[in-house]
Formats: C-alpha cells, structure tokens, sequence
C-alpha cells in the first residue's frame, strides 16, 4: 500500500512539474515571441546600415581614382597626342602611369580606351582594339551611349584570367566636351563578396546588391551575378515598384510564402546606381521557440535522471582531470614526455594529411650535473623551473615545449621564418637571464625539420643527434640538422 501511494505522489509531483513546464513554456513563448521578432527586425536593419556604409566605402574609393584619372592633365595630354607620337616611350609613359595607380590604390585592374584608336591599355601594355564585332567589347559602346560621367559594370577581366571584376568606367573628355576616352579601375568582385561572407555568416542574412532591373550584380554566390534577376524571386518580386521607386530611405518588408517569413530590407546607392537587398528568414525563430518549449519538457524528464548524469560527469571529469596529471610535468607544468609525444603525433598526422611543416628542437643544460654538485639539488629545480618559464614564454605561439626528463626538454614549433634567429635568440635569452646569468647557464640545441616519411622515432633521433654535435663542439650553441 504504501509503496503504491509513493507511486501516486510521485506521479503526482511529475503530473505537476510537467504542467509547470508547459505553462511556463506558452506564457514565454507568447511574451516574448513578438518582442524577440522585433528585435531581429531592429538588428536586420541596423545590420543592414551597416553593409551598406561598408559596401558604399567599398565601392566609393574607387570612384573617386577612377574620376580623378578622367580629370588627369597628363593623360588629356596624352590621349591628345596618341595618335601622333608612335614611339615606346610614349606608350611606356601610359603604361607607367597606370601602373602607378594600380599599386599605389592595391586595384586589381586599371586600363584606358583611346576613342582615336580603339587601343585598349593595361597596366600590362596594349591589350587589343575595342571593336563591335567582339561581344567582350559590347560594355564599352553601352557606356558611351548613356553618356554618363561614369557607370559600374560587372565583367569578366580578360588580363586577370577571366576574374569576375566590378569595373568602373569614366569618361574622359576634352574642354569642350569632346570624349577621347575610357578609363577606369577594376576590383574583382571576390573581394566584395568576402564581405558580404561575413555579414551573412554573423547574422544570418543573405545580401544582393542589384541593379534598378534587378539583375544581381554581387552576391556570394557568383553563380548568381549577372545571371539572376531577384524580382523572379516570389518573396520579393510582390515590392518590386516599392524597391525600385525608392531613392532616398531605408525600407523594411514583411513576407510569408509556403511556411517561411522574414523581413526583405532595402536601400538604394546613390553613387552606385545600384541596391542593397537584403533578406531576413525569420522562421527560424519560430521553430526555435518551438524548439524550446520542447526543451523545457526535455528539462523537466532531465531533472528526474540528473542524479545518474551528473555522478557520470564527475567520474569523467575525475578521469579527465587524471588524464591531464599524466601527461603534465609536476616540476615545470609543462607537458611531459607523453604529453609531448601526443602533441608530436598529431603534427606528424597532419603534415601527412595535409602537408603542414613542422620543427622538433631537444635541449639541455649544459653542465647540468655540476650546478646539482656546487649549488645544490634545490638550486638545481629552481634552474630547470626558470628555464622552462623563460623558453616557454619565448616560444608560446609557435608550437609547445616540454620536459622530455631530466635537465632536458624538447619541442614543436611552426610559421617560424629562419631557424638561425630563433636559435640564436633561444641561446641568448637563457645565457642572459637576470636569475641566472651569474651562474652561467647555457643550453646545447638540436634542431631539425619535418621530412615527408618522418615518424616521431626518426624526427627525435635527428633533433637528439643535433643536440649532442653542439655539446660535443663547445656546447652554447646549435646545430640544424
């Protein structure tokens, strides 16, 4: 009997407990559902603000070179007289000069269209004559027909192996008016799309910059520029006039479509004649209310087997904890020998795997035995405790040192530039420290880099015998071998 009435109020409590859950879940859901929507509206559009003042100082720079190179007196002059000075030198001179801007701005691209000679120049020299005949060439007539001071025009870059490059194009023209060129810069359009990466990535967006009849002129995935036209997309097609009418303001939709909701957001660029579109899937927040409501009832049957996971997690932890005691030196709290060895074994696995070099160095104190017999074994641990202090500091960053045992340690190190300096510079710090400089500790170093077939026998045995050449040779040195 009373076992059963246990079982009643215990089911009881569960009944109750559930219920609270459940409760308190619905009125969580309900309370803060809305505020939350709100919030990430706010933050879209902030978010959005953002992209688009990166994206404008983006894009902007390369305007204003771009229409500074139109207004240049040289290459007036120049251009001017192309057609009469046929000489290397004159050609040069151009070349030169856009050159110049291409390294002094870090432009992927700069060029110049003669309207004399249809000559289209490079950095590179002259690259071919602008005809109407070659469908590359077709940007360069549509430019000129708008008769706009400059206009953006997403192209391959035939200099830069066919490179998708957001060129700018500007007009160049005489004192009365007269058009004797093209020129302008290019930036290929990876460059824009490694950002708006980041924005996506940390927000959960999805960006397009478009231009007024909603062709795609820069979006992450490249499959979609200058192919996709955003108003087939049903989600946004349904404000195309608003979007396209819009000149001034930052504009905030609502869409729903089979299930899914969100906010489009969207600004014009004056300076770009181009767009900012971008799109906000809300309905993740949906499915992650209803995600936690169902966690709070996972709670609810958690709270009833915590007992179980929680002696499971202190065992682990213990174990854990054990794990790391045997591998960590007591004396130094470096990594020990077998710490080391793990940590070697994982850089030999992925120099096989993915070619990544490494070092591995072995060291000692030179006259180890000496310091223990004149100062003491005291003395002794406080030299090898400074040591490893002062070496690990050095090295941290670039790999991990270790006690391997005894007065001596070893380690792994990468990215490092010249293996004299670091050598060099290991011997000197240890030969000039403050606590031990009186004493004249010095150290002997082995050296040696990672080889296709290495194993972590073959590595340490060449690091060893590296450091035994430098005792036997006058120890205070190394030896790269």
């Amino acid at each position: 009997m009373r076992k059963n009435t246990s079982i009643k109020i215990n089911t009881l409590i569960s009944i109750v407990i559930i219920i609270g859950f459940i409760v308190t879940g619905i009125i969580s859901y309900s309370t803060y559902s809305k505020i939350i929507k709100n919030d990430i509206k706010n933050i879209s559009k902030l978010t959005s603000m953002n992209i688009y003042s990166e994206i404008n100082n983006e894009l902007t720079k390369p305007i204003f070179v771009s229409l500074t190179m139109a207004n240049d007196s040289f290459l007036k002059n120049w251009l001017s007289i192309e057609d009469k000075v046929n000489t290397i030198d004159h050609y040069k001179q151009l070349q030169n000069y856009l050159i110049g801007i291409k390294l002094k701005y870090g432009y992927d691209s700069t060029f110049l269209v003669s309207t004399s000679t249809s000559n289209y120049y490079t950095y590179k020299g002259i690259e071919k004559r602008i005809s109407k005949n070659n469908a590359h060439d077709i940007w360069y007539f549509d430019f000129i027909n708008k008769n706009l001071n400059y206009d953006l025009d997403v192209d391959t870059d035939e200099v830069s192996d066919n490179a998708l490059t957001v060129f700018i194009n500007c007009r160049v023209e005489d004192a009365k008016n007269n058009l004797l060129g093209v020129v302008g810069v290019g930036l290929k359009i990876n460059e824009i799309q490694k950002m708006l990466k980041t924005f996506e990535d940390n927000y959960g967006l999805e960006v397009f910059l478009i231009s007024p009849d909603g062709i795609v002129e820069a979006h992450t995935n490249s499959n979609f520029i200058e192919k996709l036209n955003i108003f087939d997309d049903k989600t946004i097609s349904n404000f195309k006039n608003e979007i396209q009418n819009n000149h001034s303001d930052l504009l905030t939709f609502k869409y729903k479509d089979k299930g899914i909701d969100g906010y489009i957001i969207t600004r014009y660029i004056d300076e770009l004649n181009w767009y900012l579109v971008v799109k906000k899937d809300t309905s993740i927040l949906k499915k992650s209310l209803y995600s936690q409501l169902f966690k709070v009832m996972a709670v609810m049957i958690s709270v009833i087997i915590f007992t179980l996971i929680i002696s499971t997690k202190i065992i682990n932890w213990y174990k854990q904890k054990l794990s790391n005691m045997a591998k960590t030196d007591y004396l130094t709290n470096l990594p020990n020998r077998r710490g080391f060895n793990e940590f070697l074994n994982n850089a030999i696995e992925n120099h096989s795997n993915y070619g990544n070099d490494y070092y591995v160095f072995v060291f000692d104190i030179d006259d180890f035995k000496s310091i223990n017999d004149n100062f003491g074994h005291l003395f002794g641990d406080h030299v090898i405790r400074r040591v490893a202090k002062i070496s690990n500091k050095f090295i941290e960053g670039n790999g991990m040192l270790a006690r391997w045992g005894g007065d001596e340690f070893s380690g792994v190190l990468f990215n490092i530039d010249n293996l004299d300096d670091f050598s060099t510079n290991l011997l000197n710090i240890i030969l000039n420290d403050v606590e031990l400089k009186d004493k004249n500790i010095t150290i002997s170093l082995g050296i040696t880099k990672s080889k296709a077939l290495d194993t972590r026998d073959t590595i340490i045995y060449r690091a060893d015998q590296g450091m035994y050449y430098s005792k036997e040779h006058g120890k205070n040195q190394y030896k790269v071998n």
